[in-house]
């Protein structure tokens, strides 16, 4: 079910990346749900850095068992509707990070993920923007080329702009403490020391230049 691993699901310690700005958000000596872990890279700089507790649920056999090795308390070898039947504890943080696109129902699945939030719990969301420069382009040229990785991933069923984003979280009985656009122009600014103008057109024009949107939502 993952392709091009390489360049998919390895960790980025770049801060202005989806893996920095959730991990930075929680808090030391937590408890977090990781749905979709993949190989475990976030919930190993969790466990190591912030003394976390920290489950997984992640479909593909061979990358269960790496998150294991990698210090997870429990990891469900499981689809994320599925291994969520399999749940009985509660989470201060529940990730699911480039992981809703992917699933037939994400609505149906956050409802039921919201149950293992403790109170006062946050659930962090990454979505890829359809609405990208890059794809309105394409479009305008009348392409739509299905790729290995990114935005048109060929493993994606479903496709967000950050109005439809939010309307997802919202009919999920999400309300959004905070977005965070993520894009390419702070790193391609940064590389002539200008990073703050790069996130100032960012965070202005969102809807155009976020590659992702990373929101941070508590239950309603």
């Amino acid at each position: 079910a993952y392709m091009s691993e390489k360049v998919k699901y390895n960790f980025s310690d770049d801060p202005s990346g989806v893996h920095m700005v959730i991990l930075d958000e929680i808090r030391n000596n937590s408890t977090v749900l990781d749905i979709g872990c993949a190989s475990g890279y976030m919930g190993e700089f969790l466990i190591k850095e912030k003394g976390c507790k920290v489950w997984g649920i992640e479909p593909d056999t061979d990358f269960a068992a790496r998150a294991k090795n990698s210090g997870y308390d429990v990891v469900i070898n499981k689809g994320v509707d599925e291994g969520l039947k399999d749940i009985e504890a509660q989470f201060e943080y529940i990730i699911m990070a480039d992981v809703l696109e992917h699933l037939v129902e994400p609505e149906r699945v956050l409802k039921n993920a919201k149950k293992f939030l403790k109170p006062g719990g946050r659930i962090f969301i990454s979505l890829p923007n359809i609405a990208h420069y890059s794809i309105r382009l394409k479009l305008l040229l009348g392409k739509w080329e299905m790729q290995d990785w990114g935005i048109l991933d060929k493993t994606h069923l479903h496709f967000y702009t950050l109005d439809s984003a939010k309307k997802l979280l919202e009919d999920a009985g999400l309300k959004v403490e905070k977005l965070r656009p993520r894009g390419d122009l702070e790193r391609w600014f940064r590389g002539f020391g200008l990073e703050k103008i790069g996130k100032k057109i960012l965070f202005f024009w969102p809807e155009i230049f976020a590659v992702q949107f990373v929101f941070i939502t508590k239950a309603d």
